[in-house]
């Protein structure tokens, strides 16, 4: 882990950390007021959603980054995220999960939650996804502030512009099949978040073209050789992340 570009990123970001087990939480408070601007905590999911309704109101924007449990008392980590998400879809959220069943983890992703962390927790794998969240937030961010650019910066040599629908290195177009324009037109939109197999199948088949898990594997591994291998993470049984590392 990087702690300097993770530090770079999160320095003026704000975190809640929602769980209802004291020693975690602890451990998880002073490791995260380190990194961040602000850490905000709570031990049930109804006292963090008045939290973050009550950050809005007092400062005019919503918290960056929701850490929360899922088995609490008063709400679970799931009717929080079901309650924030209805108050801003945008919100960025991981889930701590003891569940790795993919069947459970594709019904969090497709309800909008960012990333999800199983137990037992591994610090680095946590401070990561800390790092994939803040990257795609300064994205936005600068998106935001220069929206008359359409060129998204996937690393130091290649860039997607997403109006033109042009991959290029260094300045130098790289020819892509149709089927590849379409699977990056949904990936470039949930940078450093995971698109599930059923959503590039459903992306796919809006554009009228039906394909399996086996073609989106298959076009994956040929897609691969365009660009660096590490650009698109794959989550065995679930689906695929466009890593932006910035």
């Amino acid at each position: 882990m990087n702690y300097k570009k993770l530090l770079s990123k999160t320095k003026k970001l704000s975190i809640l950390l929602v769980d209802d087990y004291k020693y975690i939480r602890n451990d998880l408070e002073s490791i995260f007021e380190d990194i961040f601007q602000s850490v905000i905590v709570a031990d049930n999911g109804q006292d963090a959603l008045e939290i973050y309704q009550n950050y809005f109101d007092e400062n005019q924007k919503y918290i960056d980054i929701i850490l929360t449990d899922i088995e609490m008392p008063q709400m679970n980590g799931i009717e929080l995220s079901e309650k924030i998400l209805q108050i801003n879809k945008d919100q960025d959220i991981i889930v701590i999960s003891a569940y790795t069943d993919s069947k459970y983890l594709i019904k969090l992703i497709n309800l909008g939650v960012s990333q999800f962390i199983t137990k037992p927790i591994e610090i680095d794998m946590l401070l990561n996804s800390i790092l994939d969240i803040s990257t795609k937030i300064e994205l936005k961010n600068s998106n935001i502030a220069n929206e008359k650019s359409s060129i998204l910066k996937l690393d130091n040599e290649y860039t997607w512009d997403n109006d033109k629908l042009i991959l290029a290195k260094n300045g130098s177009e790289i020819i892509l099949t149709r089927h590849e324009l379409i699977l990056m037109l949904l990936l470039s939109k949930r940078v450093n978040s995971i698109s599930t197999n059923e959503m590039i199948i459903d992306h796919f088949y809006d554009y009228g073209i039906h394909i399996s898990e086996d073609n989106v594997r298959k076009l994956i591994f040929k897609f691969r050789k365009k660009i660096p291998k590490k650009m698109i993470e794959t989550i065995y049984g679930i689906g695929y992340k466009l890593i932006v590392s910035i």
